[in-house]
């Protein structure tokens, strides 16, 4: 129904004289009513009502339905779509051989190829689990009433029965019987067993493999891990007072947790100690290296990554360099300031750049095109996300603006309020209501006053006016 009207105004609109020959485009503006262009020689076309609030788009093949902040739909000619709804509320995907579904990532609903990705599932989290496995069949669970489930909590499989009384659990070919979760437990498998009697004791081994055992947990614990590997680990703890963690390739002793800890990476080759965690921390070796003292300061070293505190959490500073990449990003109150610049060494400058203050402006640029806004509400926190470009940043970017290195240029204020595009040697910009100016390289200059109230034209025809909104015109010599 919406969609139905969207068409039915955009068809009413055509009536009306755009400015521009049609084979090359046009536009017609009724501030803050309707905004309608169109590219005939590259299949587009566009229609915006009450501003940002409503949005149809077409481009060749591909449109876009927007009733902002509610609902974005996005779909094709051969049937693929996608649509959301209060983003990050609900979403949906459809294509020829593929649905899903999803509600606050609680409830979802994907079934379809699965070469395509699906997973052939639908759950309301965390009370009903449906699905299909290719090697099991299928599965249903209603929680905490019974069933089974597949491939899901980093489990193989899990059944259980009026749950805590009853579950089972298989992770590869070991299969964790619970019996009133999380107090009693057995463990079985090839080579395998084990009990638990929460929190008093449990034990379990596999053969060649590892050997677990804890006494009133979390106090006393004696573990052997990886014994299959070149890399055995062995923990004994008595908690809080001492931890000890031992390996070919890594020793760990902690003290009155939190307060003191020391660890010796051998592998990477450096030494930490801590005291307490996480405040303080003296790090030193190849691979990772630096001091902290937080509140006060901090400067750390981890591989290709460092970063520095100053008054945290006052001002921090990131830095990556690689081979191929230099990356840093100052943060003042983690969002309320940020600076990032991105460099591909080869290239020698900067491919990605985003400055942001919240919440008045965010500026970015991306392969070397601009783009600065005003107002910049979600922007700093979530920089990248297309939800948020689709559905909520038009409704407050009152001002922006997009360039490029060839002089190429587009800017909006008050949602075309007033509007300038700069094509090359190609101008157009209007103040609505008062003036709207074209200057074309090929067709000439078109100029007119008050909608039409008085325009005047220049190009191969001769120059002419009209007036009064009659669309005969005027020659002039």
């Amino acid at each position: 129904m919406f969609r139905s009207g969207v068409l039915f105004l955009l068809a009413a609109l055509l009536a009306f004289p755009a400015m521009g020959r049609a084979e090359e485009g046009g536009f017609f503006t009724l501030w803050p009513l309707v905004d309608y262009r169109y590219a005939p020689d590259v299949e587009y076309s566009s229609l915006h009502v009450l501003g940002p609030l409503l949005k149809f788009e077409r481009k060749k093949r591909e449109y876009e339905l927007a009733a902002r902040p509610f609902f974005f739909r996005a779909a094709d000619d051969a049937g693929a779509s996608f649509q959301e709804i209060l983003y990050p509320v609900s979403s949906s995907k459809k294509e020829p051989d593929q649905a899903s579904f999803q509600v606050l990532k609680l409830l979802n609903s994907d079934f379809g190829a699965s070469d395509k990705g699906s997973d052939n599932e639908f759950m309301v989290f965390p009370f009903v689990f449906y699905g299909q496995d290719e090697n099991r069949g299928n599965y249903f669970a209603l929680f905490p009433f019974g069933g089974k489930i597949y491939n899901h909590f980093w489990r193989d499989e899990i059944r259980f029965a009026l749950f805590p009384l009853y579950g089972r659990t298989l992770k590869d070919q070991t299969v964790t019987t619970n019996y009133l979760w999380p107090f009693g437990a057995t463990i079985e498998g090839p080579g395998e067993a084990g009990l638990k009697v929460w929190p008093f004791y449990g034990r379990s081994e596999k053969i060649g493999v590892y050997r677990k055992r804890f006494y009133l947990w979390p106090v006393f614990s004696r573990y052997d891990l990886k014994l299959d590997s070149d890399n055995p680990v062995h923990h004994r703890a008595a908690f809080p007072f001492y931890i000890a963690e031992d390996s070919p390739l890594q020793s760990t002793r902690t003290v009155l947790w939190p307060f003191f800890s020391h660890i010796e990476n051998r592998e990477k080759n450096y030494e930490e100690w801590n005291f307490p965690l996480p405040l303080v921390r003296v790090t030193r070796g190849d691979y990772k290296h630096g001091n902290r003292f937080l509140p006060f300061w901090a400067d750390e070293t981890i591989g290709s990554n460092r970063k520095r505190w100053f008054l945290w959490p006052i001002y921090k500073i990131e830095q990556t360099s690689t081979e191929v990449i230099e990356r840093r990003r100052d943060r003042i109150l983690y969002f309320l300031y940020s600076d990032l610049e991105e460099t591909v060494k080869k290239q020698g400058t900067p491919r990605k750049e985003r400055v942001s203050l919240w919440p008045l402006f965010t500026y970015q640029k991306i392969d070397g095109v601009s783009h600065f806004h005003t107002l910049s509400l979600l922007e700093p926190f979530l920089p990248e996300s297309l939800g948020v470009e689709r559905n909520w940043s038009p409704l407050w970017r009152f001002y922006q603006v997009k360039w490029d290195g060839q002089g190429n240029e587009v800017s909006t204020f008050l949602w075309n309020l007033y509007w300038k595009e700069r094509r090359g040697d190609d101008l157009a910009l209007e103040v609505f209501p008062f003036v709207t100016y074209l200057d074309k390289s090929e067709s000439g200059r078109d100029v007119s006053f008050l909608k039409g109230l008085f325009r005047y034209r220049s190009g191969e025809q001769g120059r002419r006016i009209n007036l009064l909104y009659l669309p005969w015109a005027i020659p002039l010599g």
